[in-house]
């Protein structure tokens, strides 16, 4: 069994690490953005059409003025100009006026911009300029009433984004709350209602009523097979010391009945810890294992797979990692450690196992036949097998590895050794820890 490495990870997790973005905020802040953006085009549109007015009003008055001007000349009389408009004649035209076309034109003056009109009705060209002040006080007021309402507008669609959002996604929060608490499916909100809603609430349900039936199934399933399984065993265990005693003095027939013993024994335990199994980790309790005299065990109970072959299976374990302990009951963890001490010496036809005790886990390597890469990904799915012909298994085993690591929250993952074979590595966590060894 073999490769690439390749990590169980622990459950899915209810929340993210990442800061949370509710729904409520990004409603809010699309409404925020729409009013933005019509706020932003209304204003520019109102300083466009607020510029155009007052470009039309001056350049009419000049004309208006450059008429009665002329009028008034034709006439003999002196020039009645408004305060704010200035005649220029010959040299007092401005220079970046002076032998302009008759028209209209805007003209720096003073640091400001300022209206001109050129005309020559009276013969020689004259200009006239409108400076008024006044106009600049309308504009910046108008200005200064468009910033207001701008500010308001913000102010008022982020009230109303705030309100809208809430009502919008009251509904939303009330159904996340009650699947993310784990309440019943008919407790869930909107289930009587019309719109999407309502549908979203109501195939919540139905889903979770599915799995919650599936879940049942699976908990009552293991638990009667797990019944009916315990009196058989016991029969089978009574009987096979019965017949031990028995059989004393023959001892080819001794050793057969211990084995029928030790077989029914094994198996109940293996009952056992597949009903713990389908229950919730929080309701089982996790005493503290050691974990070398439970390698010791599997040890032993798969060296007859090792009979007729020429593989040595040895147990490596430092002083110092000898006491390791970690929170789990005893049976689940045979079953892990089991499985792939039982894998190696199935699949290892000469050469070696070696299972080593380290800091914070398990390494049981092989010198056997090796996963092939097509399979490397796959290899902790149900009914995976890497010999075609089965060699005995299911293809159950490393897949119950999978299930057991990740009820105790340990993570199993495969490796390819580059002299061939196969490494898996069973990592206990944060949990494991080291218990004091008192001299004997």
């Amino acid at each position: 069994m073999r490769a690439e490495p390749r990590v169980t990870r622990a459950p899915w997790r209810l929340r993210s690490t990442a800061a949370p973005t509710t729904l409520r905020t990004r409603v809010a802040a699309a409404f925020l953005l729409l009013t933005l953006l019509v706020c932003g085009a209304f204003a520019v549109a109102a300083v466009r059409i607020a510029s155009s007015i007052e470009d039309r009003l001056i350049d009419q008055r000049l004309s208006r003025t450059a008429d009665e001007l002329i009028a008034r000349e034709r006439q003999g009389l002196e020039p009645d100009l408004p305060p704010s408009v200035t005649l220029y004649r010959g040299t007092e035209i401005p220079a970046p006026l002076r032998g302009k076309p008759p028209g209209k034109y805007t003209l720096p003056q003073d640091g400001q911009l300022v209206s001109a009109l050129v005309r020559n009705d009276l013969g020689p060209v004259f200009v006239l300029t409108d400076r008024d002040e006044d106009f600049a006080k309308i504009e910046a007021g108008v200005y200064g009433l468009l910033g207001l309402a701008f500010v308001c507008c913000l102010g008022l669609a982020l009230f109303l984004a705030q309100l809208t959002a809430s009502r919008i996604v009251a509904p939303v929060t009330a159904l996340a709350r009650a699947v993310e608490t784990g309440a019943a499916p008919r407790e869930y909100p909107l289930q009587d209602s019309t719109d999407e809603l309502g549908v979203l609430s109501r195939a919540f349900a139905a889903k979770t009523e599915a799995q919650q039936r599936y879940l049942d199934r699976e908990r009552w399933f293991t638990g009667d097979v797990s019944h009916e399984l315990r009196t058989p065993l016991a029969v089978m265990l009574g009987a096979a010391e019965v017949l031990k005693a028995r059989l004393h003095g023959r001892d080819d027939m001794v050793e057969l009945a211990e084995r029928i013993r030790r077989t029914a024994a094994d198996t109940s335990e293996r009952v056992v810890a597949m009903l713990l199994l389908s229950r919730d980790p929080a309701s089982i309790g996790a005493p503290p294992t050691a974990v070398l005299p439970l390698l010791r065990q599997e040890m032993e109970r798969c060296r007859p797979l090792l009979k007729g072959k020429a593989v040595e299976m040895t147990l490596h374990a430092a002083p110092a990692d000898a006491a390791l302990e970690v929170p789990a009951r005893p049976e689940l963890a045979a079953i892990a450690l089991g499985n792939l001490i039982r894998n190696a010496c199935q699949f290892t036809e000469e050469g070696r196992v070696d299972i080593r005790l380290e800091a914070g886990r398990v390494v049981i390597e092989d010198t056997g036949i090796g996963i092939p890469p097509a399979v490397r990904d796959r290899i902790f799915d149900r009914f995976m097998q890497v010999d075609p012909a089965g060699a005995g298994s299911a293809g159950l085993g490393l897949a119950i590895v999978k299930r057991v690591a990740e009820h105790l929250g340990w993570t199993v993952s495969l490796e390819a050794p580059a002299n061939g074979g196969t490494r898996f590595a069973l990592s206990f966590g944060q949990a494991s820890r080291e218990r004091d060894i008192l001299p004997t």
